[in-house]
């Protein structure tokens, strides 16, 4: 179940393909989080987006910043799946 959800992009329909320029997981001191930080080109002009996840698999917050095409994004969740919270 998503929890909050706040969402605005402005898209440019005539951007190339979506392209990844870097990733990396890393974990944290608690047990079953991990971070995951993305940077990659795409076609949102500017965009924001912020996903926080509750009682799904993988719970956790999910984050972009979009500006003139780049987007970093940012995601903290446990990497369990729901039936071990039941």
């Amino acid at each position: 179940m998503m929890l909050l959800n706040i969402d605005f992009k402005i898209h440019n329909p005539w951007a190339g393909k979506f392209k990844n320029l870097w990733s990396r997981g890393y974990g944290t001191p608690f047990k079953n989080k991990f971070i995951e930080l993305e940077l990659y080109k795409y076609s949102y002009l500017i965009g924001f987006h912020f996903y926080w996840y509750v009682q799904t698999d993988h719970p956790g917050v999910d984050c972009e910043f979009s500006l003139f095409g780049y987007t970093l994004h940012f995601k903290f969740y446990d990497s369990r799946h729901r039936k071990l919270f039941d």
